[in-house]
């Protein structure tokens, strides 16, 4: 039984030192399935893929606004932070583009993978920048 206490104590520790990323995480995979949905369709359609990337990756912007204040920070909406968060999303997504552009056209990764990489580096740059300048209390 001890044991299982133990188990159980390190669990909600770990919930409460890393619940606020896991949130992010969970606000972030649902805005990037819905980014990869909407630029696998754009490709489908024959769009450039950098045209692409740009529409999909603004297609969660509104949305992952809203839920990275309420539901990840805690915090209510406000012009200011609004245009922090955005500031921080064009960035990533210039970094983004730029990232991709040299995968694909450099590295011949394909479009695909290299915008499923590009995005696992976004993630960490996203969360930090949001934690510590856009949402900073």
């Amino acid at each position: 039984m001890r044991e299982w206490d133990s188990i159980m104590n390190k669990l909600k520790l770990s919930i409460e030192k890393y619940g606020q990323f896991i949130k992010f995480c969970i606000v972030g995979a649902t805005n990037t399935a819905i980014s990869f949905v909407v630029y696998a369709l754009l490709l489908k359609l024959n769009m450039n893929y950098l045209i692409a990337s740009t529409l999909s990756y603004l297609a969660g912007l509104l949305n992952g606004y809203i839920f990275s204040s309420s539901f990840v920070f805690k915090d209510k909406p406000n012009l200011i932070q609004g245009l922090k968060f955005l500031g921080v999303y064009l960035s990533s997504m210039l970094i983004n583009l730029a990232l991709l552009y040299i995968l694909v056209d450099y590295f011949k990764f394909s479009e695909l993978l290299g915008q499923f990489i590009v995005t696992c580096f976004n993630v960490i740059y996203n969360y930090s920048l949001n934690k510590f300048w856009t949402f900073k209390k």
